[in-house]
C-alpha cells in the first residue's frame, strides 16, 4: 500500500520531540494540517496510523470490533496473546468478563473505605516534606503515594508497603535516558512474584475485603483466575495505577506553580479542587497514547486504514482539541467546564483505577495547599523524554516561609 506523503518530517518516534513539551507543538500542527497522520516505519519503531483529533480518538477507543487490542496496546508490542495477555490486551467479551472481576470494588462508593489509609499516607508523606523544607516532590511524594495506596488496597501488609514501593519503581520506570539494571530488575520481579505467590495462599484461605482477595477467589465462567491470570492483573493494576497517579500529581502541581493565580485561586475557594483535578488531568494526560490494530480495512477522516495497520490514539493531543476545548486550550484553567477529557480513556478500556487516581489527588492537594501555601519551584523541572509516558522525573521545591 503506497502512503500518503503528509507530515513527512514528523516522527512521533523520536524522543527529541518529547523534550520540555516540545510534543504540543507537534500536536497542533497535525491536528491541523495532518489529523490522520501515517508516521513512517524507521529504525525507531514500525509505521502506525496517529489520530490527534478528540472525536477520532473517541471513536477509535470505542470500535473494538475493528480496531483490536489483542495484539498489544503499545506501539512496539505488536503480539500478545496466551497466558502473558492481560486486560489491556483483550477483546470483548473476553476483555469485559475479566474486567469485571475487579471494577466493581474500585468504584467512587465502594472506595471510601479506604479514605482514612489515603489520608494516613498523605500525612505521612507531607510530614516527611516538613522535615525536609527543600526536597524533591517526585522521589518524596509523587513516586511513594499511589504504591502506599494501592498496597493498601490491594490488600498487601503494611509492613511490605515500603518495599512494594522500590519493587514497583524498578519494574516500571520508562525513562529511556535511564540505563536499566537488569540484575535489579529481575531481582524486583523475583522479589514480586514471590510476594504474590505467599499472598495468593494466604488470601484463598483466609479472605479478606481487599482486592487482592476478590481476585485470587473471583470465577470467570465458572472457573477461578489462574495464577498467572491473577498476576497480569495485579501488575496491570498496580502499574497503571503507579504511573498514571504519579505523573498526574507532578504535574499538577508543577502548572499550579507556574500559574500562581490558579495555585491562589484553590487556596481561597476549595470548592474548585473537584474541577482543578479534572484540568490537571486533561493538561497532562499521563498516558499519551494507546495503540490498536485494524481487523479490517477502515476509513477515517477519508483515510483508508489497512487490515493489520497499526492505529495509534494520541490522548495528549486529543485532550487539546480546540473544536472540544475552545480556543483557550492551550491554557491551563481550574476553572474550566465542561471538562470532557478523555487522560482516562474512553469506550471498553477507560482505566479502571480512575476514581481511586481522583480520590488520592484530591486528598494529596488539599492538605498540600492547606499545610504549604507557600510552596514554591526552586530549579528546574527534569522531565522524562518518552513517548508514552512522558511525566516528570525530578522537581525541586522548598516549602517557603
Amino acid at each position: 500500500m503506497t502512503m500518503p506523503d503528509t507530515s513527512p518530517g514528523i516522527d512521533l518516534m523520536d524522543l527529541s520531540v518529547f523534550t520540555d513539551g516540545q510534543e504540543m507543538p507537534v500536536f497542533d500542527d497535525l491536528r491541523e494540517h495532518d489529523p490522520v497522520h501515517w508516521n513512517a516505519p524507521s529504525p525507531r519503531g514500525p509505521g502506525f496510523w496517529a489520530l490527534t483529533r478528540y472525536r477520532d480518538v473517541r471513536d477509535a477507543a470505542s470500535d473494538h470490533r475493528r480496531l483490536s487490542s489483542a495484539s498489544g496496546t503499545q506501539i512496539m508490542d505488536r503480539k500478545v496473546e496466551g497466558n502473558n495477555a492481560s486486560l489491556h490486551n483483550m477483546d470483548d467479551p473476553e476483555h469485559a468478563q475479566l474486567r469485571k472481576v475487579a471494577i466493581p470494588h474500585l468504584r467512587a462508593v465502594k472506595l471510601k473505605r479506604w479514605q482514612e489509609s489515603i489520608d494516613e499516607a498523605v500525612s505521612g508523606l507531607l510530614d516527611q516534606a516538613e522535615e525536609h523544607g527543600t526536597f524533591d516532590l517526585v522521589d518524596l511524594i509523587s513516586a511513594r503515594l499511589p504504591m502506599l495506596v494501592l498496597s493498601r488496597v490491594m490488600g498487601v501488609p503494611a509492613g511490605e508497603a515500603p518495599r512494594m514501593v522500590d519493587w514497583t519503581n524498578r519494574l516500571t520506570s520508562s525513562d529511556p535516558d535511564q540505563t536499566v539494571d537488569q540484575t535489579a530488575l529481575a531481582e524486583a520481579r523475583d522479589e514480586l512474584m514471590s510476594s504474590f505467590a505467599a499472598l495468593t495462599e494466604q488470601r484463598r484461605a483466609e479472605p479478606t475485603d481487599d482486592l487482592f482477595s476478590i481476585l485470587v477467589n473471583a470465577e470467570v465462567e465458572g472457573q477461578r483466575m489462574s495464577d498467572d491470570e491473577i498476576v497480569m492483573e495485579t501488575l496491570l493494576i498496580l502499574i497503571g495505577g503507579d504511573e498514571t497517579t504519579r505523573h498526574t500529581l507532578s504535574g499538577g502541581v508543577d502548572q499550579l506553580l507556574r500559574h500562581r493565580d490558579q495555585w491562589d485561586r484553590l487556596r481561597e475557594n476549595a470548592t474548585l479542587l473537584p474541577g482543578a483535578i479534572e484540568e490537571m488531568l486533561r493538561w497532562n494526560s499521563p498516558v499519551v497514547h494507546m495503540a490498536r490494530t485494524a481487523t479490517a480495512d477502515v476509513e477515517i477522516r477519508g483515510q483508508r486504514v489497512a487490515k493489520g495497520e497499526a492505529v495509534v490514539m494520541l490522548y495528549g493531543s486529543a485532550n487539546r482539541d480546540e473544536d472540544v476545548f475552545g480556543i483557550d486550550s492551550e491554557e491551563f484553567k481550574v476553572t474550566r467546564h465542561p471538562n470532557p477529557h478523555i487522560a482516562f480513556g474512553c469506550g471498553e478500556h477507560s482505566c479502571i483505577g480512575a476514581q481511586l487516581a481522583r480520590l488520592e489527588a484530591t486528598v494529596m492537594f488539599e492538605e498540600l495547599l492547606g499545610r504549604f501555601p507557600r510552596l514554591e519551584l526552586v530549579g528546574e523541572v527534569d522531565r522524562m523524554r518518552a513517548t508514552m509516558v512522558p511525566g516528570v522525573k525530578r522537581m525541586p521545591v522548598r516549602l517557603g516561609a
